[in-house]
């Protein structure tokens, strides 16, 4: 009698424990926020805390070699285990179609080994895409409508890369308006990126949508005072010129990396690259001496390194801004101050 009692109890834990597997929620965190915000370092201790991995959301930080203008301070992680960094080289296409289903495959290589995925970044356009389940299908013969292609044919493509980036804006309006229909309605024409991007899938026949994901989202914002964040941007900006930033885009450059990419990063490669573009034609000697004086402390005090360094400090302040207008569009977000208040919600969106 004893003994099928504690059979019956054994197979009742065995069983009780197997519903939890089964009926226990995936959730994910998301730190966001503009940068400077201190993001990384929240993430971090989050994942300390939670038995947690980084999955970065960072549209640059993918790259490699492209370390102090992306703010990827790695040795911030210790041992933190990290994603979506330094997986392509510099000049390689990356898209956010590119990103998602390499971040979605990091996320599920989390959960499958019980920790929780934690997503930080700034790319607004990333975090929304993993959220809310950005995704490509192809569209179906014969239709504007989305869905899945049978066996139709890709369309040929009419227009190249190349082609399409020596288009006007105006020109690229058109031949969106002439591909996709519904996706000219509602796309911001002014957007040359954009604009390029909608035509070239277009033209293969995708067509964006959302599939909901099978995991639940706590969206933090890190909110910072507009003045202190202004003031943590320039104070990054300085830091990171006395360790080396400038001759980082310069290793870059010799390495042979496009010019014309680097600057289409924006911000700390579009100025530095250009500043060093026009420094090897006015000045070759302090070109080189950028070149062989590898002491952290080196600075170039000239006139033009300080416009360039205080042009960087201003259009990083107006990304800055362009950031949280992004964020703000999304009432899930909630906006916490300080990192006690922010693992306070994550330990209990994590036990609910």
């Amino acid at each position: 009698m004893i003994f099928v009692i504690i059979n019956s109890l054994i197979v009742q834990v065995v069983l009780y424990k197997l519903y939890t597997v089964i009926t226990k929620k995936r959730k994910i965190i998301a730190i966001v926020g503009p940068t400077a915000s201190g993001k990384t370092g929240i993430g971090v201790k989050l994942a300390k805390e939670f038995n947690g991995e980084i999955i970065s959301a960072d549209s640059r930080q993918v790259y490699r070699g492209l370390d102090l203008g992306t703010g990827k301070d790695l040795a911030e992680y210790g041992e933190v285990k990290y994603h979506m960094i330094d997986i392509v080289d510099p000049g390689e296409k990356m898209t956010l179609f590119d990103y998602l289903p390499l971040a979605r495959s990091a996320i599920e290589d989390i959960f499958a080994r019980g920790k929780v995925p934690i997503l930080v970044g700034g790319s607004g356009l990333y975090i929304q895409g993993l959220v809310e389940g950005f995704a490509l299908q192809q569209k179906t013969e014969n239709s504007t409508t989305p869905g899945l292609r049978g066996a139709g044919k890709k369309q040929k493509a009419e227009y190249s890369r190349e082609q399409l980036d020596k288009l006007t804006t105006k020109e690229l309006n058109e031949v969106l308006e002439k591909s996709d229909v519904q996706k000219y309605e509602s796309i911001d024409h002014k957007n040359r990126h954009r604009l390029i991007r909608a035509i070239e899938l277009a033209q293969e026949g995708l067509n964006p949508v959302k599939i909901k994901p099978d995991f639940e989202v706590l969206q933090i914002g890190v909110d910072v005072p507009r003045t202190e964040l202004h003031q943590r941007i320039d104070k990054r900006v300085d830091e990171r010129f006395e360790v080396g930033m400038t001759q980082e885009v310069r290793d870059l450059l010799i390495s042979g990396v496009d010019p014309v990419w680097l600057i289409g990063l924006g911000l700390e490669y579009r100025e530095i690259t250009q500043y060093l573009l026009e420094l090897r034609i006015k000045n070759i000697q302090l070109w080189e001496k950028l070149g062989e004086n590898r002491d952290s402390s080196f600075v170039i005090h000239n006139s033009e390194f300080q416009a360039m360094s205080q042009d960087l400090k201003y259009c990083t302040h107006q990304f800055a801004r362009r950031q949280m207008t992004w964020f703000h569009r999304f009432p899930e977000i909630q906006w916490l101050p300080n990192y006690e208040q922010i693992k306070r919600f994550a330990k209990i969106f994590l036990e609910h």
